[in-house]
Formats: structure tokens, C-alpha cells, sequence
């Protein structure tokens, strides 16, 4: 029965499914606040609001993370609305179980980007240069010289070569036909200005071998 207007406030309990962070997985959820009044429009919209409010806090929020949830809600909410949340164990044990499969998932994402990037070291820095590769092969194989002899580290280097130039000879293509597009003195000018990087980076040499070209 709804308590009349002059009617002293009395306290309101209700249950709630609050989201978390995980789709299918939700918090149970009790609220408490005082109400006076008979409106049941205003209760139920009031009851909404508070429900939608604490419902956009808890989807941050893992179930593993209830109390830190419930404090957020405590401490923010207004009007002395209080919420206790609860896990159930079927809830708690789906959200370890997502958890746990996101981190297997980063692993081999960080893997994988891992494996990657050596196969791409290897492939631009290594099997595409006969002598690098010499020596790479030999320091994993150091008695086994002679088997080295018979390794046609060229052919290799070429067909890496075939497969797809590395970005760096990208690179220096493109810078290639942009300044052979340019005319002579602004050619000479940005040359110039990369003479002065290559020193600026104690790399003298690279300047040196520029200016003799």
C-alpha cells in the first residue's frame, strides 16, 4: 500500500541486473532508497533512472571487480541510494573464463607480431644480403664450414629479392624518383640538405660519399 503524502519516507528495496564488461555476464544488484509519496509514475521513473545510471557504471566493470563497482556507485550516486552488488558463481566463473581466454589471445597476439618480426629481419637484413648471411649461418653453424661452401647464399639472396624488395630499398626508390623529378638546383639544395642530416646523426661519411656522387 502506498504511503500517504504526510506519510514520514520509507526506505525502498528492489533487485536489479546490472552489465559488466563482459556481454551475458551481469551483476545482481540491490537497491535501497527513500521515497515518500503515493505517485507510482514518479517511483517508477525514479527507480528507473537509478537503475539506467548504475547500469552505465557497472558495464566498465569485470564481476571480479564488484566492490570497486559498488563504490563507484556509493560514492556518486545522490538522494541515499545505496547498492550492494552480488556474483553468483556461475557469473564469476564465465567472466575468469573470458579473462582468461583474452589473456592467452594478447600472448599469442605478441607472439605472433614477435615471430613476424624476426621473419621480416630476417628477410631484409639477412638472407637478402650474401654476406650477412654467411655469417649469420656460420654463427649458428660454427663447425660446419664447409657445408657453408656449398650454400648458394646468392640464389638465395635473389630469390628473396623476387618475393618483395624490403622497405628500405622501398624507400630509397621513392626518395630516388623524387629527385630525379626535381630540377638541378633544387635538386642541389635538398642533396645539401641531406648531407647535413647525415652529419647530424655523426654520420660524416654518408655526407662525404654524397657529395662526391
Amino acid at each position: 500500500m502506498w504511503a500517504r503524502p504526510e506519510d514520514p519516507a520509507q526506505p525502498i528495496t528492489f533487485p536489479a541486473e546490472l552489465r559488466s564488461c563482459h556481454p551475458h555476464v551481469a551483476f545482481d544488484a540491490t537497491f535501497q532508497f527513500w521515497w515518500q509519496g503515493n505517485a507510482q509514475a514518479a517511483f517508477w521513473t525514479a527507480r528507473r533512472k537509478i537503475t539506467e545510471w548504475a547500469d552505465q557504471v557497472t558495464a566498465r566493470y569485470c564481476v571480479t571487480q564488484a566492490g570497486n563497482a559498488e563504490n563507484e556507485i556509493n560514492t556518486r550516486i545522490v538522494n541515499g541510494v545505496r547498492v550492494q552488488l552480488a556474483v553468483s558463481p556461475q557469473a564469476r566463473a564465465a567472466a575468469e573464463a573470458i579473462l582468461e581466454i583474452d589473456r592467452q589471445t594478447a600472448l599469442e597476439r605478441l607472439k605472433h607480431r614477435a615471430e613476424l618480426e624476426r621473419i621480416r629481419c630476417l628477410r631484409e637484413s639477412v638472407y637478402s644480403r650474401p654476406d650477412v648471411a654467411r655469417s649469420y649461418w656460420l654463427y649458428h653453424h660454427p663447425d660446419q664450414l664447409n657445408a657453408m661452401l656449398d650454400i648458394d647464399f646468392e640464389g638465395i639472396a635473389e630469390k628473396f629479392g623476387d618475393a618483395g624488395e624490403s622497405r628500405f630499398l622501398v624507400i630509397a626508390k621513392l626518395i630516388g624518383d623524387f629527385l630525379g623529378r626535381l630540377e638541378d638546383g633544387d635538386r642541389r639544395y635538398l642533396v645539401g640538405q641531406l648531407g647535413q642530416l647525415f652529419s647530424s646523426y655523426n654520420r660524416p661519411d654518408l655526407a662525404e660519399r654524397l657529395d662526391a656522387s
